[in-house]
């Protein structure tokens, strides 16, 4: 009876809802499943989002709760919670949104990107198929490009056998960074796109590739915005995960923009670039990521190193420009809570080749002017180009639907030689309100000069989201 207490208690806190896959709005399953796959519960690759739930389903499915330590059963009730809200056949909700200023860094869970927003949704599921409608009305900054309205959040996927084909504008992230992402990250909105993903990540059963363990695959082609320098800029990305052993997860990730008006946006081009066939011919910017993560114990704690290497100029195929970052996450608890912790390190500061003078490099690109980016927002770190920074993040978790969090960063920044520094923290706390989802957030920035969107030095947000 208790442990049915605590998962009615658990559904409450997540955002699970009737889809294939668990997205990138929701920290704290994110640390509830990292914390399972890092004990060795959860046994496929969990350093790509959206995620299957078709892969956490079998591995809870296969678990003896009873069998576990105290925290790692918090950790599988509220997974179970969430993965038993997602089984609903249709959902429909709104959610409300207040943010006194933009965020200048989103981090996972996060979506603050406007003023206010009015979000109604609908989605339905079925073995075959699933759907989500989803409409934003938002008032946005002064001056700002984007559209009042908008359909982020929005799918169609279609489930063929062990695939899933997505038509889409759905957030993802890339790689293990707690804080930040290299590649890709929800740092900016996302891309209209078409995606094929694997839906198991079961082992191949061939004995000369059953040594690569659980692996999963996806890939995508998406449409960048119509009002930048090139319209309607294509994006094509690719990323593989595999788990050989228990311990050890292994990512490589490449994303391509190449097209637009003006420009050939065949899929024959897309595949010259794609195979690295003809790349002297076409106008493109290529970029492409490893990233590792290795569990183990010490100091009688649960470690997770982990690290990504992006080279942020692929056409060679040879990596010149690498971004960095590192990281070790750790968690405890017992039976009615559950912490994660994780300090981590990133670099985007780069050295160009045409340049006498570092910096102005990373995520900018040879052909299109307004670089990596989607609406003014960097697709990959969130913190941005020529930025050196620390960070820490601290999640604290109950069983009544509440959740505590907090980040705190040192950011160095560069112009050129010039450099600047700047301390952040961020606080946020979660909790069921009236049927539904609170989640507050309270930033504190100190300014600094070399970074204009940093002038609030306190901004605050707000959210509530209600499902029936």
């Amino acid at each position: 009876m208790k442990k049915l207490v605590v998962a009615c208690a658990l559904a409450l806190s997540g955002t699970a809802s009737a889809t294939p896959w668990l997205d990138t709005s929701d920290n704290s399953l994110r640390q509830s499943l990292q914390t399972l796959a890092q004990a060795g519960v959860l046994t496929g690759p969990v350093n790509t989002y959206p995620i299957m739930w078709k892969n956490i389903a079998i591995d809870l499915n296969q678990l003896d709760i009873n069998t576990l330590s105290p925290e790692l059963r918090f950790a599988a009730l509220h997974l179970s919670a969430a993965l038993a809200a997602n089984r609903a056949q249709q959902t429909s909700g709104l959610k409300l949104k207040l943010n006194s200023a933009p965020s200048p860094a989103q981090n996972f869970g996060e979506d603050y990107f406007e003023k206010a927003a009015a979000t109604f949704f609908s989605e339905y599921q079925d073995d075959r198929w699933a759907g989500r409608l989803q409409v934003s009305q938002r008032r946005t900054e002064e001056g700002s490009q984007e559209q009042d309205t908008v359909y982020d959040g929005s799918y169609l996927a279609a489930i063929m056998g062990n695939w899933v084909l997505s038509f889409d504008q759905n957030s993802q992230w890339w790689g293990p960074g707690q804080q930040s992402s290299l590649l890709l990250s929800n740092n900016a909105r996302p891309l209209p796109s078409v995606r094929l993903s694997r839906h198991s990540w079961r082992a191949d059963q061939r004995p000369w590739l059953n040594w690569l363990g659980p692996w999963s695959i996806s890939t995508f082609v998406g449409r960048g915005q119509h009002n930048s320098s090139i319209a309607n800029v294509k994006y094509w990305g690719g990323r593989a995960t595999v788990r050989p052993i228990s311990a050890l997860e292994l990512g490589v990730s490449r994303t391509v923009q190449w097209g637009g008006e003006g420009q050939s946006n065949s899929f024959s081009t897309m595949w010259d670039l794609i195979s690295y066939d003809r790349r002297d011919e076409i106008q493109a910017d290529q970029r492409a990521a490893l990233d590792l993560s290795y569990h183990f114990n010490a100091f009688s704690l649960p470690l997770t190193l982990y690290a990504e290497i992006a080279d942020d100029d692929n056409s060679s195929g040879l990596p010149d420009k690498a971004l960095q970052l590192y990281g070790v996450r750790t968690f405890w608890g017992e039976a009615q809570a559950l912490h994660s912790l994780n300090l981590e390190y990133s670099d985007s500061y780069l050295q160009c080749e045409d340049s006498l003078a570092p910096g102005h490099c990373a995520y900018q690109g040879h052909w299109y002017p307004e670089g990596y980016r989607r609406y003014g927002r960097i697709i990959g770190s969130g913190y941005g180009a020529d930025a050196k920074v620390l960070s820490s993040g601290y999640v604290y978790q109950l069983p009544d639907g509440q959740n505590w969090s907090a980040q705190l960063a040192y950011a160095s920044y560069y112009q050129g030689l010039q450099s600047d520094s700047s301390w952040q923290l961020k606080l946020q706390h979660q909790r069921p309100l009236f049927s539904g989802l609170l989640q507050l957030q309270s930033r504190f920035l100190q300014k600094s000069p070399l970074r204009p969107e940093l002038e609030k030095s306190l901004s605050v947000a707000a959210s509530w989201e209600y499902r029936y």
